[in-house]
């Protein structure tokens, strides 16, 4: 297969490229700055807002698009009219209506303009992902692939909130912070999370059928209490049950404490209002073909790839006064893992 990535230098386009080449297809990568994220992947000059003449003349099964304009969307879309087999899109499950069902799956009800919450942030961004999702619907002409992702970690995540856990325990581990470590909420409360490498994979075979379709791609698939991701991140680090003690907080008190703390800079799974769905239904991805891996192996791969960069700072968490007063003022009792 020729799979054009439009980006591909990021997260997710990183590794939708390096699954398409480990795969053993012709891979091309489209962005501003032109340049190869990977050996053996060709590299196009676009700008989505404007010169998109590298694609004039050229050929491929299939494209990826995870841009969020719709007007460059749907630009990009016409200009690959009869020159690409198949098209996929990034969206995001936040396109889901705040008020729809707890668990929506692909069918649920989605945003509309004038009826969100006059604080909710993901209003506007969620109508720009369903406004992209129809410009590449009406504008393309062959089949679409619409991609609904969640939280997504793993190796070159910049947001560094589940790369936090593996990072804050190794750290502990070696005495280079306190082996109390603050968790939050509820032990037992199931979480979902996709490793940005089961979605690429999952979308270099979803295009390679040419399977259209909209799909929730939110792992893992299966319920997973908070308690055994935080397990796998210490196992990953080094440790076993019991080298550590969780200092278990109420998310009420946490939420009070981190007003201060902007969402998306706390790690993940600490009070995150932005999101009322209890759960994603993936089942119809999953039945597709799309497969998660487990936490141990995305937070090993993920300590890996920070010890690998040279463990800069991370762009989420707490200093070590920070969370020793959050401990103190927040933790509803500490217990030793395991």
């Amino acid at each position: 297969m020729r799979l054009l990535v439009l980006g591909g230098g990021g997260f997710l386009g990183y590794h939708v490229a390096d699954a398409a080449r480990v795969a053993g297809h012709e891979v091309t990568v489209a962005s501003r700055s032109g340049t190869a994220p990977l050996d053996g992947v060709e590299a196009l000059t676009v700008d989505r807002h404007g010169d998109l003449s590298a694609l004039d003349g050229r050929a491929f099964d299939a494209a990826l698009d995870t841009f969020s304009d719709p007007d460059a969307v749907r630009a990009t879309a016409r200009r690959l009219r009869g020159a690409v087999g198949a098209l996929g899109y990034v969206s995001g499950m936040s396109v889901y209506h705040p008020r729809g069902p707890a668990v929506p799956d692909e069918d649920a009800p989605v945003r509309r303009p004038g009826d969100a919450a006059c604080d909710d942030p993901l209003q506007e961004r969620s109508l720009a992902k369903l406004a992209a999702e129809d410009a590449v619907a009406g504008a393309f002409d062959g089949p679409v692939t619409v991609l609904r992702v969640g939280v997504m970690v793993g190796p070159r995540d910049p947001s560094d909130r589940f790369t936090w856990w593996p990072v804050r325990l190794a750290r502990a581990l070696a005495g280079q912070a306190s082996r109390t470590v603050l968790a939050p909420g509820d032990p037992t409360r199931a979480v979902q999370y996709s490793d940005a490498r089961d979605i690429a994979a999952f979308a270099v075979h979803a295009l390679g059928e040419g399977r259209a379709g909209v799909f929730d791609t939110v792992g893992p698939g299966r319920a997973q209490p908070l308690s055994a991701v935080l397990d796998a991140c210490l196992e990953a680090a080094g440790g076993r049950p019991g080298d550590v003690t969780w200092a278990w907080a109420g998310e009420d008190a946490l939420r009070a404490a981190l007003r201060d703390v902007d969402e998306e800079q706390r790690p993940l799974w600490f009070p995150e209002d932005q999101i009322p769905q209890d759960a994603i239904d993936s089942s119809a991805a999953l039945t597709a073909g799309l497969r998660f891996r487990p936490a141990l192996d995305t937070a090993r791969d993920v300590l890996a790839w920070q010890r690998e960069r040279g463990d800069p700072g991370l762009a989420a968490g707490f200093g070590a006064t920070r969370e020793a007063e959050l401990v103190q003022r927040c933790a509803t009792g500490a217990a030793p893992t395991g």
